[in-house]
């Protein structure tokens, strides 16, 4: 979703009469959309060989300058942070919205919102049971970065030296209280201390722009995997739905992993019909380690209209489906582009496949793709105007 759409998103959900607290409705930047982190030509697998050197240069972009404060903002409101993370989590396992109880307290005083609306522990990353020893800071809050271009034209140097060995996934996040927002690498970082295959375990990212499908098509997911000789990979899928667990039912089991890029068939079953999808990805090695990726884009399933004998009908990719006008002609356009290949070479241990080969092209859009009704829950969410809980572990 673009910034544009996003910034409709949070006016409609104004008007919508969902409701702000009057500390929020007061603040000059309620509605001021939280600007991204952008994760520009990002590779779908990123090797940190930690015999070269602990330092990683994280680059990223974004949009528009947004340094204008508003009086009432605290001091470094509008920042960018960077996180990192000992394991992946479905797009619909909101992270915490707050890193630490003192920029709840900030904010605060600054009457921004209401402390009443945030759960210390489960909102508060710095109290969070479900992520207690798997989160790391990239950047220091005190380091928070501005939202300028010369900020983002710097990487962030990224010290791997004091992390174990392993799978990270890494996260952006907008720093602009009452609202603060996570922006996910498409990616996956392996830390590693030794180049064999089986001296650390499996990695895998599934770095697919969001796919819109028709029932009895076959969707084509991509991603990448680096894992020892014997791994195998087991694919799932879960219909979507903020506020219960995912129900995941398995559609390809112990496919033996590649190295490298690759490409997944998924059709959907009848239960997907007008939904939107998760998908996740297992991977196994044979010394009992593991990995699971979780897609940061839905598959959208559209009901199939017409067939051989008429022109069918384009709902516009949405995932509520609306039948054609009589007479309207099919669709003629060419399908949504599955993203740009990594340039060999770009980061140690990443080679994307080459376009028109087979494999996939690590896909590096780092838009949203969340249909419009769930990017208006996710923004309630934000704001805290709706209790949110992490799923069951």
């Amino acid at each position: 979703m673009s910034v544009i759409n996003r910034a409709f998103s949070l006016t409609l959900l104004t008007a919508l009469g969902l409701g702000l607290g009057q500390g929020q409705a007061q603040a000059g930047n309620g509605l001021h959309p939280r600007t991204p982190v952008i994760w520009t030509d990002a590779p779908c697998m990123t090797i940190i060989d930690r015999s070269h050197s602990a330092l990683f240069p994280l680059s990223y972009d974004i949009p528009y300058e947004d340094t204008e404060l508003t009086p009432d903002e605290v001091s470094d409101s509008r920042t960018h942070q960077f996180f990192a993370f000992c394991r992946d989590h479905h797009r619909e396992e909101l992270l915490p919205s707050w890193i630490t109880e003192a920029d709840v307290n900030a904010a605060v005083s600054n009457g921004l919102g209401d402390a009443a609306n945030v759960d210390t522990e489960l909102d508060v990353f710095e109290n969070a049971p479900h992520w207690a020893d798997c989160w790391v800071r990239i950047t220091d809050d005190h380091e928070r970065r501005p939202i300028t271009f010369a900020a983002a034209a710097e990487p962030v140097v990224w010290d791997t030296m004091a992390l174990p060995a392993g799978t990270w996934a890494v996260e952006g996040y907008t720093y602009e209280p009452w609202a603060n927002e996570w922006w996910p690498h498409p990616g996956v970082f392996k830390i590693i201390d030794d180049p064999d295959p089986a001296a650390s375990g499996p990695a895998a990212a599934l770095n697919f722009n969001e796919v819109a499908v028709e029932y009895g098509d076959e969707a084509t997911l991509r991603g990448c995997v680096d894992a020892m000789d014997g791994a195998t990979m087991t694919a799932s899928w879960a219909l979507s739905g903020f506020g219960s667990e995912p129900q995941w039912q398995v559609f390809a089991a112990d496919l033996p992993a590649p190295s490298g890029a690759f490409e997944l068939g998924f059709v959907p079953p009848a239960e997907t019909i007008s939904n939107t999808v998760l998908i996740k990805l297992d991977v196994s090695d044979p010394m009992g380690r593991s990995w699971t990726a979780h897609a940061i884009q839905y598959v959208v399933v559209t009901e199939k209209f017409g067939g051989d004998d008429d022109d069918g009908c384009d709902d516009g990719g949405g995932f509520i489906v609306d039948p054609c006008e009589p007479g309207e002609p099919a669709d003629t356009g060419e399908p949504a582009d599955a993203g740009e290949t990594s340039d060999a070479g770009e980061t140690a241990g990443t080679e994307g496949a080459a376009e028109g080969e087979a494999g996939c092209s690590c896909s590096t859009g780092s838009g949203s793709g969340v249909p419009a009704g769930l990017w208006l829950l996710g923004v309630g969410l934000g704001l805290g105007l709706i209790r949110r809980h992490p799923p069951a572990a």
